[in-house]
């Protein structure tokens, strides 16, 4: 197998196929331009990692924060309460793939030898022997006064629920990458050999996992995996054959998921509501042009406070000139004398002020360092949401 392998945020001259190059560019995995010479590409890493897998090739960007900072990053997103355990069976990989496959196959092994779920599952068929109930208008609309086979609706006691579909989806899409480490790959054949009579899902992408309850917690840890392997992999067939297998992350997104959360939960203790993604303000009197910040505080229907979350190389140390831009729409819009611009550290940003001229707005620029501990991390959060909230009252009183 031929393996490309390239770091994140950066350009590289390679060789690549034909192939290969395509499946870079559908995934949006890198920009790819061809190179000086046939078979030689310039290829251009930024935001997203992961690996694509062909029928003999794979490629590869690593991301620049180390594993255990990017698992941690991804736990704490998922779930905020339980991100310790979460993160159990990552430490030791030094392939953040690897680390996904090794943490969910351990988890979801231990859901399974724990207590195999089983619940109701509404069903309708048609059969030949009378199960449940039977629906007549269906019956008569198909069967033109035949008797049989009976359409029927019933509901099934069986493993076949959403649970198990899940872990199992997952399982088997893991299992399609060569890299897996073997005893992962021990794992997730006993998690497909387990829930043999378990469907998979066919259309994953946007799979939710059901309401946590006393009947499913076992399954917690594992569950909240399969939804980032689910939301991470998709296949790629032409004319019904898999070409290319895909997992891909997008490191703004995990970024900007996990400030989402870590904000939230610092600002708990001063009241208001954190909102994100709100498309309450526009910038023309068409109302077509939706503004949409990341993070927003709240008091009932006033906007206290605009944060954008961003992932993003910076040259200088300040800020992107798009994303100040985007900032001053937002406190113009909202109607506040400051935004705050939140870079993770490794992107080369500075945490600083810029006050603007001509007008009474200034952007606060703060830099998360992502490769501390993980409570330092979230203490450098909690300073962030103090600093909001004092320079709030500051404003106000003023």
């Amino acid at each position: 197998m031929t393996v490309v392998e390239l770091p994140a945020w950066d350009e590289l001259v390679v060789p690549l196929s034909a192939e290969q190059a395509a499946a870079i560019e559908r995934e949006e995995l890198a920009n790819v331009l061809a190179g000086p010479t046939p078979g030689i590409w310039r290829v251009k890493t930024g935001s997203k990692v992961g690996v694509i897998v062909g029928e003999d090739w794979e490629v590869r960007v690593s991301p620049k924060l180390n594993v255990p900072r990017l698992m941690f990053l991804l736990a704490y997103a998922a779930d905020q309460r339980g991100w310790r355990n979460l993160v159990t069976g990552f430490a030791a990989e030094a392939d953040f793939f690897a680390a996904i496959a090794n943490g969910f196959s351990w988890h979801a092994t231990w859901a399974l030898d724990r207590n195999l779920l089983r619940g109701y599952v509404h069903r309708d068929e048609r059969r030949v022997d009378v199960r449940g109930r039977v629906r007549f208008g269906d019956q008569i609309a198909r069967g033109a006064g035949l008797p049989v086979p009976v359409e029927i609706s019933y509901d099934d006691f069986t493993e076949d629920v959403l649970e198990n579909r899940m872990l199992k989806t997952a399982a088997l899409l893991l299992l399609r990458f060569p890299r897996v480490p073997a005893e992962a790959r021990r794992r997730l054949q006993r998690v497909r050999s387990v829930l043999d009579v378990v469907e998979p899902i066919a259309d994953w992408r946007d799979v939710k996992a059901p309401p946590i309850t006393r009947l499913n917690q076992t399954y917690e840890a594992a569950l909240r995996l399969a939804e980032l392997i689910l939301a991470a992999a998709s296949l790629s067939d032409k004319a019904g054959r898999v070409k290319s297998t895909t997992f891909v992350f997008d490191m703004n997104k995990v970024f900007e998921d996990f400030v989402t959360a870590a904000f939230r939960e610092a600002m708990r203790k001063y009241g208001g509501a954190v909102r994100d993604q709100v498309k309450t303000h526009s910038l023309d009197l068409g109302d077509r042009l939706k503004l949409k910040p990341d993070l927003s505080w709240w008091d009932g229907g006033s906007c206290l406070a605009v944060l954008d979350a961003k992932y993003k190389a910076i040259d200088d140390g300040l800020m992107r000139h798009d994303d100040a831009y985007q900032m001053l729409a937002y406190c113009v819009s909202y109607d506040l004398r400051r935004g705050y611009l939140v870079y993770a550290k490794d992107s080369g940003a500075e945490s600083r002020r810029h006050q603007l001229r001509n007008i009474d707005c200034e952007i606060i620029v703060t830099a998360v360092d992502v490769e501390q501990e993980p409570e330092d991390v979230l203490s450098q959060i909690d300073h962030l949401a103090a600093r909001v909230v004092a320079e709030h009252t500051l404003l106000a009183a003023a």
